[in-house]
């Protein structure tokens, strides 16, 4: 066995399954993989935004690539920032676009870092397959198509968008084949030259002269400070088990670890039962009071991983935790692992795209200033320079120094509770990893608590006696889309968001 992706979406998982073919190692084909996302989930991702690597390597300390975005300085008082609104069904939700939105990217400074450390190809074979699909097109998915139509205010708000995402007038769809051929001339470029013309060069210099001329932020000198960041992941012991995720500014690994610890010692009983939800339903409560009293206060603050240890904040909130207990009765993710015993967890995003495409390189630059879950004190309140926290989490489960699980989430502030959940069912409920992610899921937020269908009647009405209670009627790429492949080389793509598994022998 070579190894073995899982990954948003068919064309992203063929496009690393293509490199683990011939020889690349799970670094090389997520390399592959995030190249190609852009082109096959263009709703989810793209050069243009930010993400997060976990690297395991056989025989060396686990490592975070922190290639988020920074935030620019605010130098223009009316920027391009205006609102849109898209339709979900059940409720319609309002996004901010245009230059001003855009923060400085990281994404094409973390895949070119990633690639110099620990890729073992050439460039110019990881750029092949998005290449290919970039000048001879693809057929989007139904579901990459459905997003896509959700986004449409965005994908057609300029009319560089529209030149990509719009043919003969007509937003692209499953049935349409959809080509990119700047983004093609920009890979070939990138293969030869690295990220250097991207942040320093005449790319950089097209970002600044478009920023300028729609009243954005960006300028050459913020693409220029720009540093991918190395380092060591939030650790933990759950059982037996080690667990590394994100680290802080990003706050959703540490919350992943609060959550876990608080049902270390508990008694779930077994899936869906009263037990197992009320005390995920609790825990899911503890840790946002626990966010909210000491997380969002000390962001950036370098210590703030440390609170996982600190037993005397702990034991305040777990003893809150079982008092509780007593009253029961758009972003995408990819896994691989190969044959050597590497293990790659990345999560990427673009938020949901400014609309604005930087000039000769098909490429979206992100909304992320306009992004609220981001953004919690309200817009243009950061000061310069600060990475952005986020809550993407990819992670990474190992017992006795061998790797049990590699996974992580797409879903905003669904992305932890999806995570926890999958981890749960893998390792104390013993589920297989197909049936670990596919299960129903919950979400709490707010003294809201949302379900999946599936669980069992009284269930739903223990939870309705002590909280607001949503229960969906199918299940929904609401509760996140968690990419997850084990050391068997097993894997599963979650359906709620076209999730696809390939296997290389």
């Amino acid at each position: 066995m070579k190894g073995v992706i899982s990954a948003g979406d068919k064309l992203t998982a063929e496009a690393g399954a293509e490199i683990l073919e011939k020889g690349g190692n799970a670094f090389d084909a997520a390399i592959a993989a995030l190249l190609a996302a852009p082109l096959t989930e263009p709703a989810l991702t793209s050069l243009g935004g930010g993400g997060f690597l976990l690297a395991i390597e056989k025989g060396m300390l686990p490592v975070i690539y922190d290639f988020f975005v920074d935030v620019p300085p605010k130098r223009v008082e009316n920027p391009d920032f205006y609102p849109v609104y898209v339709d979900f069904g059940s409720a319609v939700q309002e996004f901010h676009i245009g230059c001003g939105s855009a923060a400085i990217p990281g994404m094409i400074a973390g895949i070119y870092q990633i690639y110099k450390n620990r890729c073992t190809l050439p460039l110019k074979e990881l750029v092949e397959p998005a290449l290919r699909y970039a000048e001879k097109g693809i057929y989007l998915s139904k579901m990459q198509a459905s997003f896509v139509k959700l986004l449409e205010p965005i994908f057609t708000a300029t009319e560089e968008s529209k030149k990509i995402y719009t043919v003969n007038g007509k937003l692209i769809d499953d049935k349409t084949i959809y080509k990119n051929p700047d983004y093609a001339d920009f890979l070939r470029r990138f293969a030869q030259e690295g990220s250097w013309f991207f942040y320093e060069g005449d790319v950089a210099e097209k970002i600044e002269r478009l920023s300028v001329e729609r009243n954005g932020l960006l300028r050459k000198e913020d693409l220029r400070k720009y540093r991918v960041q190395e380092k060591d992941p939030v650790y933990f012991k759950f059982r037996d088990y080690d667990i590394f995720t994100n680290a802080p500014p990003s706050p959703g690994g540490l919350l992943i670890g609060f959550t876990l610890k608080l049902l270390e010692d508990t008694n779930l009983s077994s899936f869906g039962s009263t037990k197992h939800i009320g005390s995920l339903v609790e825990a899911m409560h503890t840790t946002q009071l626990f966010r909210r009293e000491y997380v969002d206060k000390h962001i950036h603050n370098e210590e703030l991983k440390l609170l996982i240890e600190d037993k005397k904040i702990f034991d305040v909130y777990k003893g809150f935790f079982t008092k509780r207990l007593n009253l029961w009765g758009n972003t995408t993710h990819i896994s691989v692992v190969d044959s050597e015993g590497n293990a790659v967890s990345v999560t990427t995003t673009n938020g949901e795209g400014s609309g604005c495409i930087i000039p000769g390189t098909g490429i979206m630059l992100n909304n992320m200033l306009g992004e609220e879950d981001l953004n919690p004190s309200g817009f243009f309140r950061w000061p310069p320079y600060v990475r952005l926290p986020s809550m993407m989490s990819p992670t990474v489960v190992m017992k006795d120094d061998n790797l049990k699980l590699s996974l992580g989430s797409a879903g905003s502030n669904r992305i932890r509770s999806a995570i926890i959940q999958v981890i749960l069912n893998y390792i104390i409920f013993k589920k297989e990893i197909h049936e670990a992610v596919s299960l129903p899921r919950i979400h709490y937020e707010n003294h809201t608590v949302f379900m999946e269908p599936g669980f069992d009647k009284n269930v739903i009405r223990s939870c309705e006696r002590l909280y607001e209670t949503v229960v969906f009627q199918e299940k929904s790429l609401f509760f996140g889309g968690v990419q997850a492949v084990t050391g068997d080389f097993e894997g599963a793509g979650d359906p709620r968001r076209g999730g696809y598994t390939i296997s290389v022998k």
